[in-house]
């Protein structure tokens, strides 16, 4: 019968929000996970292995300094996901992650969640949307380090929490609360004091209990009300329908796009629990599957076909020729840029040797160089003097070869290096002239016989 989905996964509001394919995709990928407080899950300035899905535990973003000083930046719980510089476009880990409250959390590889977000349906645009809240967030707690009190930078710091928090216990010692908002240990003491003098929290051996949220909200400043509308407006926002996407290859997670195919099918029949409806199922279900396999059978056909038709654009366009030589010297094959330099038509190409455009004081030496690449297998680079023609005058030009796997054909790139050997000789005839004007100064001379003047 259809797998269902495990229902812990949709605790994550962005997972929830998945489409019925995507959801399918990443049913293997996702790994359930337990952290513990206080666990380091990524350092600052880290290749970025993977990213986390909260359920019911949270992660705090820090910053830190070379002296080891850290400030937390945001925090995310089961609204959102840790290892945002992956949904950037960034392959490295631009704050430290760390988990603030034990819980539970689903890991996902960042190289897939880049192959996703790369497909453009509801998990990028979600993910995209989530980045703009968290950077809100980010914003609003720098604001609120500068123009508000202590108390309230704490009071606001708690109400975060509870968002992000099934109960309203928060297993936090005040070090640590001082720590990770910048601020001394004596500074948190005194506010948190204040608080729970004035009925609105509770505080004892780490464990701070919120007993009147509302007035919390009224005693604090508007810094948590901004992010928490911000976030509302993420979770209100629409999310455009499925694009049409590629299929990430998976044999693991064949089995769940093919029952998510077949329960988006309008003429899909009611769950039956007998054997003959049960193997009905499974007969449909494999049947999809085969049609998902043909799906990406030629859609991989369409990209290698797309491949193709690039690579000979960049062959028969490119600016220098191309030329593949048999162990004879036989042109077997050349791109446009060859025949033009060599002034012959591609269709008459099996018909000529490549030396006989060579002057003949190097046609030995070109021979004996095909032979040592072929016979050792290995790249070399030699020059060469193309002799003239009625469409060009004679050239010189630099080789670059390398061998087939089988070492039966000579691949070469040919570059015309006439203008830079005209160049190089020209600047050297300058500066012989330059030497022999400087030789014949009178000065010059003069001063070359002048003993040297020991005052």
């Amino acid at each position: 019968m259809p797998t269902a989905t495990r229902p812990e996964q949709r605790q994550n509001q962005l997972l929830a929000g998945l489409s019925l394919a995507e959801e399918s995709r990443l049913h293997n990928d996702l790994e359930p996970v337990s952290l513990q407080a206080g666990s380091v899950l990524q350092n600052a300035s880290e290749l970025l292995s993977h990213v986390y899905f909260p359920t019911s535990c949270v992660i705090s973003l820090i910053a830190t300094t070379r002296d080891g000083a850290a400030t937390e930046l945001a925090m995310v719980g089961n609204e959102g996901l840790a290892g945002i510089s992956a949904v950037l476009g960034d392959e490295i880990s631009s704050h430290k992650l760390v988990v603030q409250g034990a819980g539970h959390a689903y890991r996902l590889k960042a190289e897939t969640l880049r192959w996703e977000l790369a497909e453009g349906g509801r998990l990028q645009q979600m993910a995209l949307r989530y980045a703009q809240a968290l950077m809100v967030q980010t914003a609003q707690a720098l604001l609120c380090t500068r123009h508000h009190s202590v108390e309230q930078q704490l009071g606001r710091w708690l109400l975060l929490c509870l968002d992000r928090r099934l109960d309203n216990r928060i297993a936090m010692t005040q070090e640590r609360i001082a720590s990770l908002l910048g601020l001394r240990r004596e500074a948190i003491t005194d506010a948190a004091g204040k608080l729970q003098a004035a009925g609105l929290i509770r505080y004892a051996r780490g464990q701070i209990d919120v007993l009147d949220r509302p007035a919390l909200e009224a005693r604090g400043c508007e810094c948590h009300d901004v992010v928490h509308l911000e976030f509302e407006r993420f979770f209100r926002s629409t999310v455009a329908a499925d694009l049409p996407s590629r299929l990430r290859p998976n044999p693991l997670t064949l089995h769940h796009r093919a029952e998510a195919r077949w329960r988006e099918r309008p003429e899909s029949a009611p769950e039956d629990p007998s054997e003959a409806a049960y193997l009905r199922h499974e007969l449909e279900i494999r049947k999809i599957e085969l049609e998902i396999d043909n799906e990406a059978l030629h859609e991989a056909n369409d990209q290698a076909d797309a491949l193709s038709e690039r690579y000979a654009d960049i062959y028969d366009f490119a600016p220098i020729g191309y030329f593949t030589l048999d162990a004879q010297g036989n042109i077997l094959d050349l791109n446009l840029a060859g025949a033009i330099l060599l002034g012959l038509k591609r269709s008459q190409k099996s018909r000529h040797r490549f030396i006989n455009y060579l002057a003949p004081e190097c046609q030995a030496a070109f021979t004996e160089f095909v032979d040592k690449v072929l016979a050792e297998k290995k790249s070399g680079f030699c020059e060469i003097t193309l002799t003239a023609s009625a469409q060009r005058p004679a050239s010189t030009l630099r080789v670059e070869a390398v061998p087939d796997e089988d070492g039966t054909e000579c691949r070469m790139v040919l570059m015309d290096m006439t203008e830079q050997h005209s160049a190089l000789r020209a600047l050297k005839h300058s500066e012989i002239r330059y030497r022999q004007f400087i030789d014949d100064l009178p000065l010059g001379k003069d001063a070359a016989a002048k003993p040297p003047n020991d005052n």
